[in-house]
């Protein structure tokens, strides 16, 4: 029996292997799983595109209220040759006319004032710069707690292999000594075959779990956008940091503060205000100014007697100043529409705005509460897993000495692999509620939001 245990192992191992084994040549730990994770992630860089893109708007649209500085080279060349002859006309004799100028400026234009459109218009790119900043520190967040809630989860399913290791070693045991209460005619048969029945069910469990283990490394491998054998250092012992003591108040305000749902709805009431204040820029004058500098050079004009006129290279300079202003009279209701569509839009902003500081003091609370519920718990949990195991350990030394029968000693097992389960599943909720805090308070440093320490 203990040979075909020890080939359904082999077997297990053969089959699944042993996982996380193969892949990158130094394992990643936590914060090289999310620094993976936020350089290969699809969603995170499609953030970090639309903020690329939003900046180069805002810097063509800031760029606009300076003046420009270019420089101009110009040739001109024209040639005719009329009917007419000109003055030669009396000989019978025809003129070309070769006509050649070269023009080097530079020059400056500056639209000093246009009714604050320039201003206006960067402010309101600047602003979506902003609000696509706010949103890919917003998706790292995210990326960092999935990252971490899958990380976890395969630490939780190693646990699980190990428990079932112990599991099974345990009916093990259990069967060898009903194979000695049978040899002395303590027990009956029967509870050999019992005994046989629990350790190929330990056995069968505990290459399901493996099998899980596998995919849970892969899963997290998949989620930070790496090979599916990449290899990951996992704690051989889940942290337990110590609960925060921060007031809830005092966490809400700095989540009010630093959350980037809200930065970003405040960047779109700025938005929606410096919409409305553009409706009324067309009604305020243009000023523009001008100026350049430069050299034009006419060379000698050749004709066909060998006549040529002396070449001209005169320098020059000039400036100019522009103003308008413009008064439209009938509109037909145009600027009154716009204007109402405009304050529909702050007010759908400040809806927005009102709602998502609304909704972070309600996440805030939520998840302190939901740190000390799983601390909580946690306690609980390990008291049970230690009182659960010195259960087992009892039962198993009692149904050696005869005292009580495989069924007692198995339940008692049973009751201690679920204590121990409850206990890794209770360390891995306290993790999560701690990065689920972190997140809801507005840690703005992804790498920070997985950090064991409190929040």
């Amino acid at each position: 029996m203990r040979l075909r245990l020890a080939g359904a192992a082999l077997a297990a191992v053969a089959i699944f292997g042993t996982p996380g084994t193969a892949g990158a040549a130094t394992p990643l730990d936590l914060r090289g799983a999310v620094r993976y994770a936020l350089d290969h992630d699809p969603a995170v860089l499609t953030k970090r595109a639309t903020l690329a893109q939003d900046e180069s708007v805002y810097a063509k649209d800031h760029a606009s209220e300076f003046p420009t500085l270019a420089g101009t080279l110009q040739n001109q060349v024209s040639k005719s040759n009329g009917a007419n002859g000109g003055q030669f006309q009396q000989f019978g004799l025809q003129q070309a006319q070769v006509f050649s100028q070269n023009t080097a400026q530079v020059g400056s234009t500056w639209t000093l004032y246009n009714g604050s459109l320039a201003q206006l218009t960067a402010q309101q790119a600047y602003r979506q710069v902003e609000g696509a900043r706010d949103d890919e520190k917003r998706a790292e967040q995210q990326l960092a707690s999935d990252v971490a809630a899958s990380w976890y989860g395969a630490v939780q399913q190693r646990e699980s292999v190990r428990l079932g290791e112990g599991d099974s070693a345990y009916q093990q045991q259990l069967l060898d000594a009903a194979r000695a209460q049978e040899r002395v005619g303590r027990v009956a048969g029967v509870d050999v075959l019992r005994a046989q029945v629990n350790a190929l069910r330990s056995q069968a469990n505990l290459t399901s779990a493996r099998a899980s283990y596998a995919n849970a490394l892969e899963s997290l491998a998949q989620r930070i956008g790496a090979p599916p054998d990449t290899a990951f250092a996992l704690p051989a012992v889940l942290p337990e940091p110590a609960l925060p003591k921060a007031p809830v108040d005092a966490l809400v305000a700095v989540a009010v503060a630093a959350r980037t749902d809200v930065a970003s709805a405040k960047a779109q009431v700025a938005v929606a205000q410096l919409a409305d204040a553009v409706i009324e820029s067309d009604r305020r004058p243009v000023l523009t100014l001008s100026g350049s500098f430069g050299h034009s050079e006419t060379p000698a004009t050749t004709q066909v007697l060998g006549f040529s006129s002396s070449p001209v290279r005169p320098g020059f300079w000039q400036i100019g100043a522009t103003e308008t202003f413009t008064v439209p009279f009938i509109e037909y209701g145009a600027r009154r529409a716009a204007h109402r569509a405009a304050h529909a839009q702050l007010d759908a902003a400040l809806a927005t705005l009102a709602s998502a500081e609304s909704g972070v003091a309600v996440d805030v609370r939520q998840a302190l509460r939901g740190v000390q519920t799983a601390n909580a718990n946690l306690l609980t949990s390990r008291e049970a897993d230690r009182l659960g195991a010195e259960s087992a350990r009892v039962a198993q030394l009692q149904y050696r000495n005869g005292l009580i029968s495989l069924t007692d000693a198995t339940q008692a097992e049973q009751s201690a692999l679920s204590a121990a389960n409850d206990l890794v599943v209770a360390r891995v909720n306290y993790l999560n509620a701690l990065v689920h805090l972190r997140t809801s308070v507005g840690t703005a440093d992804p790498l920070a939001v997985v950090e064991p320490g409190a929040p």
